[in-house]
């Protein structure tokens, strides 16, 4: 019986309530910013994509602008203990956390028909999740790494490759990747044409927070509007005015 996500909402929100808690337990500033992130946004990826919740790179800058290196080290550190994954993406620097990832690839090894049935699913799921990911902890790989360190043959890694697990990047290089990403992508995208459109028709082409966030959203924003605000101001196509009354968002990247 094929499983899907919608049937492990319930399982899902458990784990990240666990994570959560673990990570509210840490005192460091990335696990604060990553937990804030996942508070605003995990029904509503749960619900309406069906994934657990992607957070970019430049989400957390904008809630720390001064402290983009300390982040960065952070998430190194996170990704070095394989607490999370990272993936590239045009729209900047994905991460996932890896029990969430696990749980994905899971998915798709249940929901695909394989060749060889049971006895290829478990040697891929063991050789990919167990092998692999805790050892390697880049963006890509190579076709000579995966074949000669990980004992993944040819069908593997076109498998892999069909399950939206592997996207080439170039000849024999390829990029980790998180399958079926299409409709995230139109979310996200329809939320930051939402946001940018309201920004652009005002006379001065900024809106104060506080007002902003009262506007009727909800049907393009579908990932909570703090999600998206501040995925368009980590991506520099608007920014914050601190102001006697309260903070603005102004259109546009900040002018230094």
């Amino acid at each position: 019986m094929k499983r899907s996500y919608s049937s492990l909402n319930s399982i899902s929100t458990k784990r990240l309530k666990t994570k959560n808690e673990s990570l509210k337990n840490s005192s460091s500033l990335t696990s604060d910013s990553l937990t804030f992130f996942v508070d605003i946004s995990k029904n509503s990826f749960i619900n309406y994509l069906h994934i657990p919740p992607i957070i970019f790179k430049h989400q957390l800058y904008s809630l720390k602008s001064n402290n983009r290196t300390l982040i960065d080290c952070e998430l190194q550190e996170m990704f070095n203990q394989n607490q999370i994954r990272l993936f590239h993406s045009h729209h900047g620097i994905m991460l996932m956390f890896t029990s969430d990832y696990h749980l994905i690839i899971e998915r798709q090894l249940s929901e695909h028909n394989l060749s060889s049935l049971s006895i290829e699913k478990t040697r891929l799921k063991q050789r990919f999740i167990q092998d692999l990911l805790p050892k390697y902890i880049r963006l890509s790989i190579d076709k000579n790494t995966l074949e000669n360190e990980f004992k993944l043959n040819t069908n593997d890694i076109h498998l892999l490759i069909q399950l939206g697990l592997l996207l080439p990047k170039q000849i024999n290089e390829y990029w980790f990747s998180l399958p079926n990403l299409s409709s995230f992508i139109t979310c996200l995208d329809k939320g930051r044409r939402t946001l940018l459109q309201m920004l652009s028709r005002r006379t001065y082409k900024e809106i104060p927070m506080n007002e902003f966030r009262l506007r009727d959203m909800k049907k393009n924003c579908l990932l909570g509007f703090d999600y998206h605000i501040y995925d368009l101001i980590g991506a520099n196509l608007a920014h914050i005015i601190d102001a006697p009354t309260g903070p603005i968002v102004r259109l546009g990247p900040e002018k230094v």
